[in-house]
């Protein structure tokens, strides 16, 4: 009986959107996650920050897509999701299509405060099993310091440093393509300072679920 149970649980469970009872390994129904799919372009959003680029699947505005936003929103945490899997096959696809380089991927998770494997490390890891790369959680976070009275893309800098246990980077810093995995690319401040803590290595991309667009409120 309680394999029984979790076996429903599992599968048959309400869809965090519409709220229907239909099979699906993710958070949202197949009929949700299929319409979520239709805002797919065949290429990758693009956002330039200083000397690369940070790439996502969806452009994300929390106030007119509220589908996107329920799928963002159930994602956050610690829990094992397989909407990672499900969404990094996806992004690994496009970006396969504008050809990757003959090189060796590490993926580096976003730092969390906790140090547990969060929805950061879990983006990182399905990217890097999609992709045949690494996971590297090398960095640590040092601070934030919010700045008053400057614009929204300035007022936020994130302050981090490599895990002084960490020797991948020395090893592989010239030759590898390092991708710092995140879930949601704003300003790009986390993106930057990632970049500078890995020494501003000369393959280096940014892989986002999705990029967050700013608005006058923000």
């Amino acid at each position: 009986m309680n394999s029984i149970i979790k076996l429903l649980n599992r599968y048959i469970h309400p869809c965090l959107h519409c709220g229907s009872l239909l099979k699906s390994e993710g958070l949202l129904c197949e009929h949700c996650r299929q319409r979520l799919n239709s805002y797919l372009g065949q290429n990758l959003e693009v956002r330039p920050l200083a000397i690369f680029e940070a790439l996502a699947l969806f452009r994300w505005n929390p106030g007119t897509s509220d589908l996107l936003s329920t799928q963002i929103a159930g994602l956050k945490g610690y829990h094992q999701r397989p909407d990672w899997s499900y969404w990094a096959t996806r992004f690994v696809t496009r970006r396969m299509l504008q050809g990757l380089p003959d090189r060796k991927i590490l993926v580096v998770p976003a730092p969390s405060k906790s140090h547990k494997k969060d929805h950061a490390h879990q983006w990182a890891e399905a990217l890097a099993k999609a992709v045949g790369g690494e996971v590297h959680p090398c960095l640590k976070k040092v601070s934030t310091r919010h700045q008053r009275g400057a614009t929204r893309d300035k007022r936020v800098e994130v302050v981090l440093e490599l895990d002084e246990n960490s020797s991948v980077v020395s090893e592989f810093w010239s030759e590898a393509l390092w991708v710092f995995a995140d879930d949601i690319v704003t300003t790009g401040s986390t993106a930057l300072a990632a970049f500078e803590a890995l020494g501003s290595p000369p393959h280096f991309e940014t892989w986002a679920l999705a990029h967050r667009t700013l608005t006058c409120g923000d």
